[in-house]
């Protein structure tokens, strides 16, 4: 089980209440801004699609991030509003295009916009919504719309990768640029340029990218973790959608022949909707058995650890204070 993160940090009180309160009601702000955002858009045909998948329930980690790095280089929370905007809506989108790419039918507690409308109109609605993202980060300058750019192309080539590799072929290795790319690189963008946007020092802007990434890596860690082990149970989400995760690649790796042959079998039946209970039992208990689920658990603290240490030479402020409950929010529960 992962170890306890150690607090590089000084503060009077109830550090994880104070950080729950400030992400409230910074979240509140954020949704507010983001409804007077779509109720600006009155001309746009695609307007009531937008409405839809923008201010559906969301965690909005990547703004949350974007305006806590401002702020924790000194930056105001009103500059970096419109950036953090932009980081939801680039979300968003890809939520989308995912959505149309995995033929879900459910997000986020509601029906999922290709299930709404239609695949055209959630195909449009993710390219409208990647164009408001890309505007309102234009107003930051070059440098930061670049960023925004270069992180919308590395998640697309990380959602190539996703869909692409197989059982055998998915290296430990290419799983991570996978997620570094697909996941993480929203997070280490938010990041940086919520630092930039905030008027941070070069030395700050590239801690809070690392922050960014490092947290990012842990949360897809997190996520590929409840794909494999939920109250005991096996959750098949994702390797139905024959999605390779951590925990597959490394019970995989750790096989026999005869056991990869067993487990290019299960994944083949799962793919294929097919996989009966009692295989599915024996597949959790063989990521039990083989240890995948600690694994990736120490990976995620391993990461979470990097996190924390990348902001280590800040001086102590509230803010510092956020980021590192923010990552200790992701630490797996002992």
């Amino acid at each position: 089980m992962a170890s306890k993160l150690k607090q590089e940090y000084s503060f009077k009180g109830d550090a994880e209440g104070a950080y729950k309160l400030y992400i409230s009601k910074t979240k509140s702000q954020i949704d507010s801004e983001l409804s007077k955002l779509v109720l600006g858009l009155s001309e746009l045909n695609l307007r009531p699609q937008v409405e839809y998948a923008v201010l559906s329930e969301g965690k909005r980690l990547r703004p949350l991030l974007t305006i806590l790095s401002a702020e924790s280089v000194g930056g105001s929370r009103g500059r970096a509003m419109s950036l953090a905007l932009a980081f939801e809506l680039m979300h968003t989108a890809t939520l989308v295009h995912d959505d149309v790419i995995d033929q879900d039918e459910m997000r986020r507690g509601k029906p999922a916009l290709h299930r709404q409308w239609s695949v055209n109109d959630a195909v449009l609605t993710g390219d409208a919504l990647i164009a408001l993202s890309v505007d309102l980060a234009s107003g930051y300058g070059e440098k930061i719309l670049k960023t925004v750019a270069q992180s919308a192309l590395e998640l697309c080539d990380g959602e190539h990768i996703d869909i692409t590799f197989s059982l055998e072929k998915l290296t430990e290795e290419a799983y991570f640029r996978k997620i570094k790319e697909k996941s993480a690189s929203l997070f280490r963008a938010a990041a940086y340029c919520g630092a930039l946007a905030g008027g941070g020092s070069p030395l700050e802007v590239h801690s809070l990218a690392a922050f960014g990434e490092n947290f990012g890596i842990a949360y897809q860690l997190k996520d590929d973790l409840s794909d494999s082990t939920l109250e005991g149970d096996l959750n098949l989400k994702d390797l139905e959608r024959g999605r390779v995760t951590l925990p597959l690649i490394r019970l995989y790796a750790s096989s026999n022949a005869h056991e990869k042959e067993q487990l290019e079998n299960m994944f083949q039946s799962l793919m294929k909707a097919s996989l009966n209970p009692i295989t599915a039992k024996n597949l959790s208990r063989m990521f039990k058995q083989k240890g995948s689920i600690e694994y990736c658990e120490k990976k995620i603290d391993q990461h979470l650890q990097r996190a924390v240490a990348s902001i280590e030479a800040f001086r102590d402020t509230e803010y510092k204070t956020y980021l590192i409950e923010m990552a200790k929010s992701l630490k797996v529960k002992e």
